[in-house]
């Protein structure tokens, strides 16, 4: 797993220099086989067994680049690019209820509570609206945000590059807390968002490290340990959390790059198991499984139970898989092309396929009850995915 840094040892080089630095862990830089060298795989025959479809989509601007996931509450689905736009979409049809447009480009949305929406700008200034479109606040975080925020509870929680997590009260904009930790020379530049669950913000950080904290003043819960660094250089000893940790009635779980993926007890913070993986963008759990893809796309399902891997699928190889997303008996992941697979979760086998644009996915896709999924594409389309 360590030979896919060898093609990116210059680079990796370079951001040494300046001490703490980060080097971008998309696959492109990840993969050893990335660029033009060797084609993605192509799209398998399938026998379909799920129907899906797609409701509705709305146009709400490009995002080449920034970290952007819809979020739905109650009714409405809220959703924000890169170009600056902020929508509240109607779930049920699709209809656009308001839009707004920010004075500066964006980086990183949404965030949702009972009373706010907010969305940060390429300024790193975090922007607050009210639910009618009207803004709220503005607050500067003072570093850059790596991260899509996340709204629970009066509170906006931001996670900077230097993996800091951030407060804010979603009343005024006031600072609550922040919590930092030491980090080790070279780190991934990773969307890490962190969990919000159980009066608890989960969050994971380099070194294999996995820190619970309490939501309403940033204290450290418990600290644990998913993987430790191993190698001789900075390069090989990356061993960082990557995706957001995910927790899941008595556990804990995340998967880390050139580490491990698995549980920690949520109350001990003690390791339950964990197997040797490298992912670059995370993973997903539900009751049976937690489900990961490598540096290369091959999507891997291992046993909540004890971390036996139940099967591993080859056909995502080179299409940038997202981390997935359990739904009902399926797991969905989208891809470079825009098409979002549905994978059985017990045997891995496709059974179904729908296209949504023809770019790259924003983020992994977003459940909305049990019977459908939201997706953002980097060409601007939030569609609303039926499945059944």
């Amino acid at each position: 797993m360590k030979q896919a840094f060898k093609f990116t040892s210059a680079l990796a080089i370079l951001s040494l220099l300046g001490g703490c630095s980060t080097i971008s862990s998309t696959m492109s830089s990840l993969n050893p086989f990335g660029g033009n060298a060797v084609k993605p795989a192509a799209l398998q025959p399938f026998t379909a067994q799920l129907k899906v479809a797609n409701t509705w989509s709305v146009d709400v601007g490009d995002s080449k680049s920034g970290n952007f996931s819809p979020v739905v509450m109650d009714s409405t689905v809220y959703a924000a690019s890169e170009e600056g736009q902020l929508m509240a979409i109607e779930k049920a049809s699709g209809k656009v209820k308001w839009k707004v447009k920010a004075a500066k480009q964006l980086k990183a949305g949404v965030a949702v509570t009972a009373d706010t929406v907010a969305v940060v700008d390429d300024a790193n200034n975090l922007l607050a609206f009210d639910l009618d479109g009207k803004q709220k606040w503005q607050a500067g975080v003072g570093s850059d945000v790596s991260s899509v925020p996340v709204g629970a509870a009066g509170t906006i929680f931001v996670r900077t590059i230097d993996f800091s997590v951030l407060a804010y009260a979603t009343s005024n904009g006031g600072q609550r807390w922040k919590y930092s930790r030491q980090l080790p020379p070279l780190t991934l530049r990773v969307n890490t968002p962190v969990d919000v669950n159980n009066a608890r913000v989960y969050a994971g950080f380099p070194g294999g490290r996995l820190v619970a904290l309490d939501m309403n003043n940033g204290a450290v819960v418990w600290e644990g340990n998913l993987a430790s660094p191993t190698g001789t250089t900075e390069i090989e000893r990356i061993a960082d959390v990557t995706g957001t940790p995910v927790y899941n009635f008595r556990e804990v779980c995340a998967a880390s790059f050139q580490g491990k993926v698995g549980c920690l007890d949520a109350v001990t913070a003690r390791p339950i198991w964990s197997a040797d993986f490298s992912a670059p963008s995370g993973s997903s759990v539900d009751d049976r499984y937690v489900i990961a893809p490598n540096e290369l796309g091959d999507l891997f399902a291992f046993s909540r139970s004890g971390g036996k891997q139940v099967w591993r699928v080859e056909t995502f190889q080179r299409r940038q898989p997202t981390s997935p997303t359990v739904i009902g008996r399926a797991v969905a992941l989208g891809d470079y092309e825009g098409y979002v697979h549905f994978i059985d979760r017990d045997t891995g086998k496709t059974i179904a396929r729908t296209k949504v644009g023809s770019t790259s996915l924003t983020s992994q896709a977003v459940p909305v009850e049990s019977d459908a999924l939201l997706v953002q594409s980097r060409g601007g389309n939030v569609a609303l995915i039926s499945v059944k």
